[in-house]
């Protein structure tokens, strides 16, 4: 993919102090042409690990400005209360209309509860992509929970994803690999899913894999 985004949606509102990348925005346009070319529209999607909510609104913008329909829900699922305000100008900023939108602000953990099982037939994440040890921390504490996990795990995670999907929906997630530290983050999602759930590679969005998982 190109590192220009021809897809221009609205202007963002983010913290100064870290601003989000290029891959969020192409995994929005990404999966909107995997749900318009099956012809298929989510219910209830989910904006994991949202920051100031660009995927989700990004996903959501696409289809209120193209197909003309759209999830009738959309949570965006973010620990970092710092986000709160900029995802509510962003929400602002993009004129989404009659879908059911709110931030939560927690840890994905939440997801792991009998009361958000199967919740949602579409899932977006684009995590940290590094554990302590495979690079360089930073003296903010704000940029270092955004780039590592730090309040919980890759395991917590694809557990959140799995309790949360609902029979039929579809979870879409960029990985980056760590071969220099010895770890591939695809092997590690491929042995912590159960024989109920598959995953597929679907292509890169700026030199990061992006799968699919699903029943």
């Amino acid at each position: 993919m190109s590192s220009l985004n021809p897809h221009y949606t609205f202007e963002y509102s983010q913290p100064s102090e870290y601003h989000f990348s290029h891959d969020s925005v192409f995994l929005a346009r990404r999966v909107f042409d995997y749900y318009r070319e099956m012809n298929l529209m989510p219910a209830r999607g989910l904006d994991l690990c949202a920051g100031c909510g660009i995927i989700g609104l990004d996903f959501l913008f696409h289809c209120q400005s193209e197909l003309e329909r759209k999830p009738q829900s959309f949570d965006f699922l973010e620990v970092q209360s710092v986000y709160a305000n900029h995802f509510s100008e962003n929400l602002h900023r993009s004129k989404i209309f009659n879908t059911n939108i709110q931030f939560l602000n927690e840890n994905y953990d939440l997801l792991l509860g009998a009361d958000r099982a199967q919740a949602y037939d579409l899932i977006l994440c684009n995590p940290p992509y590094f554990y302590l040890g495979q690079g360089k921390l930073s003296p903010s504490e704000f940029k270092n929970r955004c780039r590592f996990f730090l309040d919980s795990d890759l395991k917590n995670l694809i557990a959140a994803i799995v309790n949360s999907l609902a029979p039929g929906g579809s979870a879409f997630i960029l990985l980056r690999d760590q071969l220099e530290h010895g770890w591939s983050a695809k092997e590690e999602v491929q042995n912590l899913l159960s024989a109920r759930f598959k995953m597929e590679s679907l292509d890169d969005v700026r030199g990061t894999g992006l799968i699919k998982i699903s029943h």
